[in-house]
């Protein structure tokens, strides 16, 4: 009789595991998820050799803005000082040539005078490039006017620069 129970009881924690870790497994296949490690370090050292300074590969949180969806990614940053580029758009287009025979997305665009994003498509992969600046160590703006009043040698810019790409899960 003991035996029987422990087997029941056994049998039931089997099922309720079984449960649940296909509950979970949906829930995993309904998120983002990042591109493999080695590709994402790839892509690192592609965009690095672009912009011409430091670029970090690692994972990150993400969410999707378009639809609200989120997950991880291949999360790809770096920053640099001393460099010449007159706006974010010229950084933008460095990183973006990376891509190659990826789509743009202008539903994911953004622009402004410190900062822009772009977004491509390839698939189900999604990539998003996020460039922005702020003055340098010595440079002092005014914080009652837009920064883009600010005169700012573009070499006296702190720039970043940050990818992230995911799998977006087929629907």
């Amino acid at each position: 009789m003991a035996m029987r129970c422990r087997l029941g009881i056994w049998i039931a924690a089997v099922l309720v595991v079984g449960a649940f870790g296909s509950v979970a497994s949906r829930a995993q296949e309904g998120t983002l998820q990042p591109i493999p490690a080695a590709e994402c370090q790839q892509f690192a050292a592609q965009t690095q050799a672009a912009v011409g300074f430091a670029m970090k590969a690692e994972e990150d949180d993400f969410t999707d803005l378009t639809d609200g969806s989120d997950g991880r990614s291949c999360h790809i940053s770096g920053t640099a000082a001393d460099q010449t580029y007159p706006g974010p758009a010229e950084l933008i287009a460095k990183i973006a040539a990376v891509f190659g025979d990826w789509r743009a997305d202008p539903a994911r665009d953004a622009a402004g005078a410190d900062g822009a994003e772009e977004g491509l498509v390839n698939g189900n992969r999604i990539a998003t490039i996020q460039v922005s600046w702020e003055p340098g160590p010595g440079v002092t703006c005014s914080d009652k006017q837009p920064l883009s009043a600010c005169k700012v040698l573009p070499q006296q810019k702190l720039w970043s620069a940050i990818v992230d790409i995911v799998v977006k899960p087929r629907k």
